[in-house]
């Protein structure tokens, strides 16, 4: 309804202008009028030109006006095509976008199946882990148990080694409360002391070795200051000057002079050794050979041996413990070692007794380890 109005419109305007045009052409024909000095004929000719303008000016001028859509078409056309060339390269560049996209989506989707497909996979492998973390626990819960139980094992031995050891030590001889030469007991004088100081210390010691000389039963001949033992005169007095006159950390030992039975004094001397360092890392103290044929058992061998480095640590001025009652120590640990690994031995071997760490006197007990070691064919 809108275009036929409009172009009724546009009808009617050049009918009307067409015949305005014809009526004027006549009159200056008729008339012969010039106009800017032409010819009446070229004058006419000027007026049905402007004519056929003012027709061409008025048509447009009515649908400029009339038009949202002509005046868009006469004054905004180079506008709107550089806008729809730019919209028509957004268009291609969206539409590649959404082929990469579409691309992309694919192969999510397949990443997805092969995910899921690896899920699967990796929840089976988990279930089967689970179930091999199932059985290690059972087998460790197993294997504790039967460590509990050797611990228990370990501990009976360790205390019957105890045993053993403490009766090694205390029984040497029938009906003897000592032996000569056997050390009673070691004290350490530290350096820096004064006279006064030493004496008072190597008394109180003295008083130590009587009460382990009592315990021993060693009974004094007559009542006096000990109880058990008898000192020569000077014997202490000598101690303290000896004492005094060494440089360093001085270790003392009351000794038994000669074989006692019990009921008697034990006859004491003392004898000095300055603190020093005597035996380095992996000294050999003592060794035997031991076969396991020779139907001997190895921890008596080893028991043997021992009492050879005990004997060897004394005569180098060791200090003797007061808690193990020897100059020497071996672990436990190494003992069932020892006994463990004696039970896989088909060939002879050298039982060596060795020093663990560089010792010095004042170091008490000596601690050893075992080492077996084949004997060269």
């Amino acid at each position: 309804m809108y275009g036929f109005t409009l172009i009724l419109t546009l009808v009617v305007v050049g009918g009307v202008i067409a015949y305005i045009g014809d009526r004027l052409g006549m009159n200056v024909g008729r008339k012969k009028l010039t106009l800017f000095g032409l010819r009446p004929k070229h004058t006419s000719i000027l007026v049905t030109i402007v004519t056929g303008v003012l027709i061409a000016g008025a048509s447009i001028g009515v649908l400029t006006i009339a038009s949202q859509d002509v005046r868009t078409a006469l004054f905004r056309m180079k506008q709107i095509q550089a806008d729809l060339k730019e919209l028509q390269n957004h268009f291609d560049e969206m539409r590649w976008q959404r082929d990469i996209a579409l691309q992309e989506l694919v192969q999510a989707e397949e990443e997805v199946k092969l995910q899921k497909s690896s899920l699967i996979a990796n929840e089976k492998t988990i279930q089967e882990m689970t179930d091999y973390i199932d059985v290690l626990r059972q087998q460790a819960d197993q294997l504790e148990q039967e460590v509990a139980e050797l611990e228990e094992s370990v501990q009976m031995m360790r205390e019957n080694y105890a045993l053993v050891s403490t009766a090694f030590w205390q029984i040497r001889s029938t009906d003897i409360a000592f032996s000569a030469s056997e050390v009673i007991l070691t004290t350490v004088l530290e350096a820096g002391q004064g006279r006064a100081e030493v004496r008072a210390q190597l008394e109180e010691f003295m008083l130590e070795v009587d009460e382990v000389a009592y315990r021993r039963s060693a009974r004094a001949s007559e009542p006096g200051k000990y109880r058990a033992i008898f000192v020569h005169a000077g014997v202490l007095d000598f101690a303290v000057e000896d004492a005094l006159l060494t440089k360093g950390n001085v270790i003392v030992r009351a000794v038994s002079e000669s074989n006692t039975i019990p009921g008697v004094p034990v006859v004491v001397y003392l004898e000095s050794f300055p603190d020093a360092m005597i035996f380095s890392q992996g000294t050999v103290l003592a060794s035997r050979e031991w076969s396991p044929d020779s139907g001997v058992e190895i921890d008596r061998v080893i028991l043997q041996i021992l009492n050879q480095a005990n004997n060897r640590a004394l005569e180098a001025g060791v200090a003797l413990s007061r808690e193990w009652g020897a100059a020497v120590l071996l672990p436990g640990d190494e003992f069932l070692n020892a006994l463990y690994e004696a039970a896989n031995i088909n060939e002879p071997v050298n039982i060596k007794l060795v020093v663990a760490n560089d010792t010095w006197r004042s170091k008490t007990p000596v601690e050893l380890y075992l080492d077996l070691e084949p004997v060269s064919p």
